[in-house]
């Protein structure tokens, strides 16, 4: 590995929605065995990132109690096999993860509502 901190830990090498990735790395004595962690990340597509650092966490003794992001795309939870989409439940079951569980605060259903405004509104420059 190409640690890039000193006396360092790295994931393996992982993909995202947006390719391949080399791997997590945090220093080895930031996380002991019995650590409760949480993770907080700020947007779980197909899971690839969280996954590795659940796997660093493990790796180091430490127990994962939950992982909580900000945006979640929950196309990637369990899609259809027919979309070709990467299934987050899939790898978290290949990575043996499944006890760590993952919420997010918005999921793309509220990012994609189109907001309307009344017809003949004018801004009026004005806080409100």
């Amino acid at each position: 590995f190409d640690f890039y901190m000193p006396n360092s830990i790295q994931s393996d090498a992982y993909k995202t929605e947006y390719g391949n990735r080399q791997g997590l790395t945090v220093q080895r004595d930031k996380i002991s065995k019995g650590d409760r962690v949480l993770i907080i990340d700020d947007l779980v597509a197909t899971g690839g990132t969280l996954s590795s650092a659940i796997s660093l966490v493990k790796m180091l003794g430490g127990d994962v109690v939950e992982c909580a992001c900000v945006v979640e795309l929950k196309m990637f939870i369990d899609p259809s096999v027919e979309s070709g989409l990467p299934s987050r439940t899939k790898l978290f079951q290949d990575m043996e993860h499944t006890d760590v569980p993952i919420w997010g605060l918005i999921s793309e259903d509220v990012l994609t509502n189109e907001a309307k405004l009344p017809d003949g509104y004018v801004d009026d420059g004005e806080e409100h």
